[in-house]
């Protein structure tokens, strides 16, 4: 037995049995508890079925304050995901089980523990077992094992034992106590029924449990998914319930007054300086409940981020060796496609070799009048390749890049050869799959000093890269003007009109088909909005639109997008050349990625500096003779902000606002990898 090792160190130390050590052991609880309540904690049974987040700091918790008998039961083992909050994660307790590893750390505090333990955790077979000669129950179950809490709750009452739970919401403790003889029980208080689904039942317990949640002004609904069964946490969090969890077994144990059982609710949240008790009359059938119940379904329904990414797990590799593992090809290639591009329309093939991977143009995926000599293709597939190197560099391979490698296949952009190197990963790396254009309204107030010098430092690796960033009323006003005029041209004009039509999702299964453009609720128009593009999608009814000046409305809201946002900026390079154009891409995603990891959000405006691409390559035919003029009336003002030489070759790569937006309720969606891989 593991305690047999620290019974013999004990009793080297001096320590003869049992009593002698605990009398010293739990001598600091005296004054809280007298000797007779101490010595009743030591022959109480206290079970916790789990030992994950709270389950583990509760079993610890309760050990610390002299509980001398446990039922534990758990089946899973520790991850990595549970080292911000599981008390018993620790890199050498990885790939454990949980009950072995909780049982040592339980046992190194007092090895004279009577520990029963359920490995296969808590199951209809087996729950009378596991509550046999039990006192006190704490709950430690997952949030999401509904099913399993129900059961272990309902069956208690039935045998007349108290049930603790305390949900981690946030840095709060949100707590219930479940008595057998009075009070509600689990059913009723959280109003649940056997017809109800797993996503009702998880949302019927997470509104009964913080009735008046604190923690809503500060956790990120987005983040919350009811239906795939995620959320966020915080080792915080479950310190607190282990706390207040304790204090109530001690209230239970020893028959002190003050015992609330539900209605009774209690929430102490130390970050919002609150604390929150009540009785929730009927529990969740109170009709302010009810009401509460749908709105927070609606809520969480808008603020699911739709066809956001999920990162894939990253593979685990233990070869150290020279080549390139085939799983970390896979993710490479996954890391790949997140990069950005013109309307989204994923202008790249890619093939890979032995340690190696090509980036293979497109030409047909982007027709519009905009990608302009293909100029905003390989600036697309310019960030893809930056995204191949940094997601590369986790796994400790580096890239070295030959640009147009083949000279006789002109699509091959970028080949990159894999090699093993002393390298750290990327910090920019995690933020792959968080980068995302966002088009709401953004907070006024200017960017710190701190924010602009990283976003400037992010761009060493490319010193032929410059940055051009504006913050101040008159020159943001400048180029808001700039952009509504060339966004007129844009919505009057039939090519791109009709392209943009092609490129919107207006469905779901539009979306979940082609993969690739967006989603109508990516544009943020807002219900009037949508209701104006499905209108418009023929460029007839466009045209009529144009006739009544309600088009107009559109460069408007761009317009205002831009007045109201704290920072300008325009990444410049030094010319046209599609080796510049692809380094300009790979600049252009560092930049945004690193806006990403500061918290900022970022929106592309690019038909301004595509047009005077194509003005600059003599290409405004295409545009037809009034487009033409409007746009040459831009120029000298065009210059003037941007501080474009008359003689100069440089290359725009993109116009962007930046600053703290709102909430992203819909993402774009990418084409699956093996749809990306080039054809043979």
């Amino acid at each position: 037995m593991e305690n047999l090792s620290h019974i013999s160190k004990l009793r080297a130390l001096g320590y003869q049995n049992k009593y002698h050590y605990l009398e010293e052991a739990l001598s600091r609880n005296i004054g809280f508890l007298t000797p007779a309540e101490q010595d009743r904690l030591l022959n109480a049974t206290v079970a916790i079925p789990g030992l994950g987040g709270v389950g583990g700091e509760h079993l610890v918790t309760l050990a610390r304050l002299g509980i001398g008998r446990f039922h534990l039961a758990d089946f899973d083992v520790f991850e990595p995901a549970n080292l911000n909050r599981q008390y018993g994660a620790k890199t050498s307790h990885l790939g454990r089980p949980k009950l072995d590893v909780m049982v040592e750390e339980a046992l190194n505090i007092n090895p004279y523990l009577d520990i029963r333990r359920f490995p296969d955790g808590v199951q209809k077979q087996n729950l009378d077992s596991f509550l046999d000669g039990v006192d006190v129950v704490v709950d430690g179950i997952d949030f999401f094992n509904f099913d399993i809490r129900r059961m272990v709750f309902n069956r208690a009452r039935t045998r007349g034992i108290h049930v603790v739970t305390a949900g981690p919401l946030g840095y709060s403790a949100a707590m219930l106590v479940f008595a057998p003889d009075r009070g509600m029980g689990f059913d009723d208080y959280f109003d649940i029924c056997d017809e109800m689904t797993t996503e009702e039942k998880l949302l019927s317990f997470m509104i009964g449990l913080a009735p008046r949640a604190t923690h809503r002004q500060y956790v990120d609904p987005g983040r919350i998914d009811l239906e795939n069964q995620r959320g966020p946490s915080l080792g915080a969090g479950c310190t607190n319930c282990a706390s207040a969890a304790a204090a109530e077994v001690v209230r239970i144990l020893l028959g002190q007054k003050g015992i609330r059982p539900a209605p009774y609710y209690f929430q102490y949240d130390p970050y919002a300086r609150r604390f929150q008790q009540g009785y929730l009359l009927f529990g969740n059938r109170h009709p302010l409940q009810q009401v509460k119940r749908r709105v927070i379904r609606r809520g969480l329904a808008k603020s699911a981020s739709r066809y956001c990414p999920v990162p894939p797990r990253s593979p685990l590799v233990d070869d150290q060796g020279p080549d390139l593992p085939a799983a970390v090809m896979d993710y490479l290639l996954r890391a790949a496609i997140q990069a950005p591009s013109g309307d989204n329309c994923q202008p790249w093939w890619f093939r890979t070799g032995k340690n190696r991977m090509d980036i293979v143009l497109r030409p047909d995926a982007d027709r519009s009048l905009f990608n302009v000599n293909q100029t905003a293709s390989m600036i697309a597939c310019g960030a893809a390749l930056e995204n191949l190197l940094i997601a590369a560099s986790r796994y400790g391979f580096e890239g070295k890049v030959s640009y147009r490698p083949d000279e006789e296949s002109h699509d091959c952009l970028a080949s990159v050869v894999f090699r093993r190197a002393e390298i750290e990963e990327d910090p920019l790396q995690r933020f792959i799959w968080e980068r995302h254009t966002n088009r709401t309204r953004y907070r006024q107030g200017a960017l710190s000093p701190t924010l602009l010098i990283e976003l400037i430092q992010s761009l060493k690796a490319f010193p032929s890269m410059e940055l051009k960033l504006y913050h101040s009323k008159e020159d943001i006003r400048a180029i808001a003007s700039l952009v509504y005029r060339a966004d007129q041209i844009r919505v009057a004009s039939r090519d791109l009109h009709e392209h943009l039509m092609r490129m919107i999702r207006f469905t779901a299964d539009d979306v979940l088909r082609e993969r690739d453009g967006f989603p109508l609720q990516n544009l943020e128009a807002g219900w009037g909005g949508e209701v104006f593009l499905r209108m418009t999608r023929s460029w007839r009814s466009m045209t009529v639109f144009n006739r009544l000046g309600i088009s107009r409305i559109v460069p408007l809201i761009s317009y205002r997008g831009i007045l109201q946002a704290p920072l300008i900026g325009l990444l410049k390079c030094p010319d046209t050349r599609p080796e510049t154009m692809l380094k300009g891409g790979r600049a252009l995603e560092r930049l945004w990625l690193t806006a990403t990891r500061m918290g900022l959000s970022f929106q592309p405006m690019t038909a301004v500096t595509l047009f005077w691409m194509r003005w600059r390559m003599n290409q405004l035919e295409a545009l037809g003779g009034k487009h033409e003029r409007m746009l040459q009336s831009l120029w000298e003002t065009y210059h003037r902000i941007f501080d474009v030489a008359p003689d100069s070759e440089e290359g725009h790569v993109m116009l962007f606002r930046m600053g703290v937006g709102g909430r992203v309720a819909c993402r774009t969606a990418r084409k699956l990898p093996e749809a990306s891989m080039l054809p043979n």
